[in-house]
């Protein structure tokens, strides 16, 4: 049996990644490099970025990826603190979506 966080990371965890892959091809990041840098496939980037997968993101949590991916050209995040940040956006995703339903 699936906690509900498991259920609710596994429809949000692509929707945050997709936005962030989008985001670094737009800035002119390989599909290799974001690959590597979230931990996927080449292939899973390239759904992405054509919309066949993780879509549907808020604009509230595109800005928070622009952040993110500011961060990332920077410098200023690694790998490791880049999958806490993925933690911490779900978090804040199923607070909103929580707020919303009461």
């Amino acid at each position: 049996m699936k906690s509900p966080c498991e259920v609710f990371a596994s429809r949000i965890i692509p929707v945050i990644r997709g936005e962030i892959a989008r985001e670094l091809v737009a800035r002119g990041y390989k599909k290799k490099e974001v690959a590597q840098l979230l931990g996927i496939t080449v292939a899973a980037v390239s759904q992405y970025v054509h919309g066949k997968r993780g879509v549907g993101g808020t604009e509230a949590l595109k800005e928070r990826i622009k952040r993110i991916a500011d961060e990332i050209e920077e410098g200023k995040i690694t790998e490791e603190e880049l999958s806490l940040k993925l933690c911490e956006l779900c978090t804040l995703v199923k607070r909103e979506q929580d707020a919303e339903q009461v």
